[in-house]
């Protein structure tokens, strides 16, 4: 879960094809990953990425060749800077996942009685 409120400026430092499907590397600049770990959600250019490495300067997440065709991801250079922000710290030890669903597409609009929220 995001607020859309930039935390820092990053700067596209690699970026390496697999298949159709690339696997890019961020410098985080000012960002402090000290609280990250691997499989966390860093929002880049307000796309939900999902930490794969951390690199001591930034971190190593794939993006699929869907989400490179339907973002401005795939506009990116080595040296191109990028908006980036920490997932939501909702309990004092741990980030949210990044992205929670509730509910399910279609007629029904959601679960009757709601949207239970679990700790996780």
């Amino acid at each position: 879960m995001f607020t859309g409120i930039i935390q820092s400026i990053g700067t596209l430092a690699g970026q390496e094809t697999k298949g159709g499907d690339v696997r890019l590397y961020i410098h985080t600049g000012q960002l402090d990953l000290a609280d990250v770990a691997l499989g966390d959600s860093i929002a880049t250019n307000g796309v939900c990425l999902t930490v794969v490495e951390l690199t001591g300067d930034g971190f190593r997440a794939d993006v699929s060749r869907e989400t490179l065709s339907l973002t401005t991801l795939h506009n990116l250079k080595p040296g191109s800077p990028v908006n980036l922000e920490m997932a939501l710290t909702l309990f004092p030890s741990r980030r949210s996942p990044g992205e929670w669903t509730c509910g399910w597409r279609g007629e029904g609009g959601g679960p009757p009685g709601g949207c239970p929220i679990h700790p996780f």
